[in-house]
C-alpha cells in the first residue's frame, strides 16, 4: 500500500481549493486522491520536471505564472552588484520582495473560474508567494486584516516577510475583475 503523505505546508483553503509547497515524488498519491483539476503554480522558479510529468500523466492543467519574476517596479534593484547594501560599517542582503501584482491577479482571476477547481496553488515552499495568493483572495472574501495576517504567519512560521503582509494590506481587489459567469457560479 502506498504511503499517502501531503505536501509540505498543505492545506485546504476552501473545498476544492488548496495550497502548499511544490510536491515531490512522495506526495503524488496523496495528490491523486484530491482528483485535482488544475495547479496554480506562483513560484519564482520552474516547477520541477518530475512534478510535470506527474501533471501530464494525471491530465492535470498547470499554469505556470513562474515567468513573472520581473523585479516589482515599487522595490527597485540593489545598489550594489553583490545584491548586498550597505548599512554603517555592516552589510545585509535586502528584504525580498513581495510577489509582482500581475501574478497576483492573474492568480486570483484563475481562482475564481469555477472550471479551475479542484486546485492546488503552490510554490517552492508554500509560504510567502503562496501566502500572499491566499491573502489576497481571503481579501476578496472580506475577511478581516487579522484574520487575514493571522493565516498568512501560520504557513510562514519565523520566516514572515513584512512585506509581503504589507502587500496584502495594500492589495486593491479592484483590479480582479469578476465576470457576469463567475458571479452566478
Amino acid at each position: 500500500m502506498a504511503k499517502i503523505v501531503p505536501p509540505m505546508n498543505f492545506g485546504l483553503v476552501e473545498d476544492g481549493f488548496y495550497r502548499s509547497a511544490q510536491p515531490s515524488e512522495l506526495n503524488f498519491s496523496f495528490l491523486e486522491k484530491l482528483n485535482l483539476k488544475t495547479i496554480i503554480w506562483v513560484g519564482a522558479e520552474e516547477p520541477s520536471e518530475i512534478l510535470l510529468s506527474f501533471l501530464n500523466s494525471q491530465g492535470i492543467t498547470l499554469h505556470n505564472l513562474a515567468p513573472q519574476v520581473s523585479l516589482n517596479p515599487h522595490f527597485p534593484p540593489p545598489y550594489t552588484d553583490s545584491g548586498v547594501v550597505p548599512i554603517s560599517d555592516h552589510y545585509h542582503l535586502p528584504p525580498l520582495p513581495p510577489p509582482p501584482e500581475p501574478l497576483i491577479i492573474q492568480s486570483l482571476t484563475l481562482l475564481l473560474r469555477p472550471t479551475t477547481f479542484p486546485t492546488l496553488v503552490c510554490c517552492n515552499m508554500g509560504r510567502h508567494r503562496t501566502g500572499t495568493v491566499v491573502g489576497c483572495y481571503r481579501k476578496l472574501q472580506r475577511w478581516a486584516l487579522s484574520s487575514i495576517l493571522e493565516e498568512y504567519r501560520r504557513y510562514a512560521g519565523m520566516k514572515v516577510r513584512i512585506l509581503n503582509e504589507q502587500f496584502i494590506e495594500l492589495f486593491d481587489t479592484d483590479l480582479v475583475s469578476i465576470t457576469a459567469e463567475q458571479a452566478v457560479a
